[in-house]
C-alpha cells in the first residue's frame, strides 16, 4: 500500500520552518534588546518588539520540543520504510511522468 506524494506528512519541513522561526525571534530578540539598552527614549517600540521575539521564541521553542519528539516516535514506529540503497530525493522530480513512459 502506498500513499500519495502529496498526502504524506513531512516532519523535515515543519521542524526546518520552526527552528527558522525560533533563529529569527532570537535575533529579533537580542537586537531589540541592544538597541533599547543603548538609546534613551522611545522604549516602547523596543520594548514591543522584544515582545514579538520572546512569543515568537516560545511559540517556536514548544512547538519544537512536541516535534522532534514525536517525529522520532513516527519514524520509529514505522520503520524503514524506503531501501536504504536508493538516494533519498530533497526535491521530487518535475518529469515523473517522462520516466515512466
Amino acid at each position: 500500500m502506498t500513499t500519495p506524494k502529496g498526502k504524506i506528512f513531512t516532519f523535515a519541513k515543519v521542524v526546518t520552518v520552526l527552528a527558522i522561526v525560533f533563529v529569527l525571534s532570537l535575533g529579533l530578540c537580542g537586537l531589540s534588546a541592544a538597541v533599547s539598552s543603548a538609546s534613551s527614549g522611545q522604549n516602547d517600540v523596543y520594548a514591543a518588539t522584544l515582545v514579538i521575539g520572546l512569543v515568537g521564541m516560545l511559540l517556536s521553542g514548544l512547538a519544537l520540543l512536541i516535534t522532534l519528539p514525536l517525529w522520532l516516535i513516527v519514524a520509529l514506529a514505522s520503520g524503514s520504510s524506503r531501501n536504504a540503497a536508493e538516494p533519498q530525493k530533497l526535491f521530487d522530480d518535475k518529469n515523473d511522468n517522462d520516466k515512466s513512459s
